[in-house]
């Protein structure tokens, strides 16, 4: 890919060619279309000065690998200590990390009357008082996603449909559309065109696909409430997920 500082180069050069030929073509040569070239030079400089200072510092396809690497890492570690419950998003007001964090419980029976404080920043937690209520605080796609929004969405089905619109469709650029329905006990999202890949390891099983993840921590954070993911349906054109809200 073309580096950052090429671009600024680039228009400087574009800048200073273009504002040398528009004063000699338009006095000396008497040309207009020489003039429209120096013009156009000079629009074109300006834009490729503003692309190279609004170009993100690390490129698309190395965020893509960090995303990977630490999914395939969390997913190991999940498989080495045979977990199998369904992850729980909660709330930051259910952490003292202070953003939304999947719980991955060692018993699958959860109750969350045990859960009666917040939990601490560490990878292994005790929630409740019993010996076996532990489990793993992970950080999730969502999680990371959260800290992007300017402010936290409402409850509503509309302020989620909007949010979720923002990051995936526009942000992210990881899908053409969202769809979101709720009702007391469940949200359905409907993510049009999906471009991000389903995986059959241990981690989407617990913890959902990177958009449903995006999904249920933005639901959890909106509502205050903790969100699991039920469901996946997956196609080429459509991913439909639902989360259940715990109460």
């Amino acid at each position: 890919m073309r580096p950052r500082n090429s671009y600024i180069s680039l228009g400087w050069g574009l800048l200073l060619t273009g504002g040398l030929l528009v004063p000699v073509a338009h006095s000396l040569l008497k040309s207009t279309p020489l003039t429209a070239l120096g013009l156009s030079l000079i629009i074109l400089g300006a834009v490729c000065l503003v692309l190279g200072r609004t170009r993100p510092k690390i490129s698309p396809e190395v965020s893509v690998l960090l995303l990977e690497t630490g999914l395939e890492n969390i997913s190991a570690m999940i498989e080495e200590l045979g977990l199998r419950s369904k992850g729980i998003y909660l709330p930051s007001s259910k952490t003292q990390g202070g953003q939304p964090q999947a719980l991955v419980p060692l018993d699958s029976s959860l109750s969350l009357a045990a859960m009666d404080k917040m939990l601490p920043r560490r990878l292994i937690v005790k929630y409740g008082r019993n010996p076996g209520d532990m489990g793993l605080l992970i950080t999730t796609p969502g999680s990371a996603v959260i800290r992007m929004l300017e402010s936290i969405p409402g409850p509503t089905a509309a302020e989620l449909e909007d949010a979720l619109s923002y990051v995936l469709d526009g942000m992210l650029d990881v899908a053409d559309g969202v769809k979101v329905a709720v009702t007391d006990k469940s949200i359905t999202v409907e993510v049009h065109n999906p471009r991000v890949e389903y995986k059959n390891i241990r981690l989407y099983e617990c913890l959902g696909s990177p958009l449903a993840s995006i999904a249920a921590a933005l639901a959890a954070e909106a509502l205050g409430k903790p969100i699991t993911v039920q469901k996946e349906e997956l196609s080429k054109s459509k991913s439909l997920i639902e989360l259940r809200i715990l109460e």
